[in-house]
């Protein structure tokens, strides 16, 4: 989901909010006291995980015999 910036029209603090896209123009009906702030690209909340572990043993084991099929002295490290 996307991060986006408010910024609070009387005081000026600004506040990260995470919200559906749906839900974007909802809240600012609700909010509007608020405007939208820029202050770069929107953020995405993604896991914590690494690539290689949200790819699994499967994408571990493929990668070890490209290392094995890739003849000898060769570079790659899995």
């Amino acid at each position: 989901m996307p991060i986006y910036s408010f910024r609070n029209k009387e005081t000026g603090a600004i506040a990260e909010v995470i919200l559906r896209i749906s839900d974007y123009d909802q809240y600012l009906s609700d909010n509007p006291n608020l405007e939208r702030y820029y202050d770069g690209v929107p953020g995405l909340i993604s896991s914590s995980k690494t690539p290689l572990r949200q790819a699994g043993n499967e994408w571990r084991n493929h990668l070890d015999r490209i290392k094995k099929g890739s003849g000898k002295g060769n570079t790659i490290k899995t």
